[in-house]
Parts: C-alpha cells; sequence; structure tokens
C-alpha cells in the first residue's frame, strides 16, 4: 500500500488507532481523522497527515497520490517524493520494544514488585 487513511476517534480522548501501528509496521503512512491524543502517533507533515473533515482528507489524498506521481518521474532531478520521506521517518521511530523498554517495562515492575503475592 502506498497510503493509509484512519477513521478513528477515541470517545475517551486516550486511545490509539492500532490500526495505525499496523500500517506504520508496514513503512506505510497514514492520513489520520484528527482527535486529541493523535499527536502521539501520527505528526502532521511528518510519517503522514492529520485531518478534520472530509474535504480535508480529499485534498491530502490527492495531493500524496496523485501529485506524488508526477514528483516521482522527476526524484531523479532531485525532487523528493513527500510520501517516501514519510516513510523514511517512520522508519526512524522507536518500535513497540523500544517503547516499551523505555517507557513501561520500569513502571510495571515496579507496581508488580510492590504488590503482596498470593501466598504472603
Amino acid at each position: 500500500a502506498d497510503l493509509g487513511v484512519s477513521l478513528h476517534t477515541s470517545t475517551s480522548g486516550i486511545d490509539l488507532p492500532m490500526k495505525v501501528l499496523d500500517m506504520f509496521g508496514c513503512e506505510v503512512p497514514v492520513c489520520a481523522k484528527n482527535f486529541d491524543c493523535l499527536e502521539e502517533l501520527v505528526v502532521d507533515g511528518v510519517n503522514g497527515r492529520v485531518f478534520d473533515v472530509s474535504e480535508e482528507l480529499a485534498d491530502q489524498i490527492f495531493e500524496l497520490l496523485l501529485l506524488n506521481v508526477k514528483t516521482e518521474e522527476m526524484d531523479r532531478g532531485g525532487v523528493t517524493n513527500t510520501l517516501n520521506t514519510y516513510r523514511n521517518n517512520i522508519r526512524g521511530m522507536a518500535r513497540w520494544r523500544e517503547n516499551w523498554n523505555e517507557n513501561a517495562k520500569k513502571v510495571i515492575w515496579k507496581a508488580a514488585a510492590s504488590k503482596p503475592t498470593l501466598n504472603s
């Protein structure tokens, strides 16, 4: 796939769309519906695009898929394809294991260590 679309919105404002993580795992840039915590995952203009209304999504798809076809032909002349730039930025993102080790592992282990066991 060249581009993914996520229409996920969060009622709680704290959950992230797993489909975006799946697409990023395949190095597929995403156009994603904006909501409160989305910027933790999709950074507009870095690893995808963020939209609020359907007209913005249509413009983004046109720009990323149709206009980039023309710029791909000019890549040999030094023009950078936006989707390729987003893919390169996705490659540089921390993966699940790195995020786990950096952010969650210590917190989970500390919380687990402070809980009494069933045998005590």
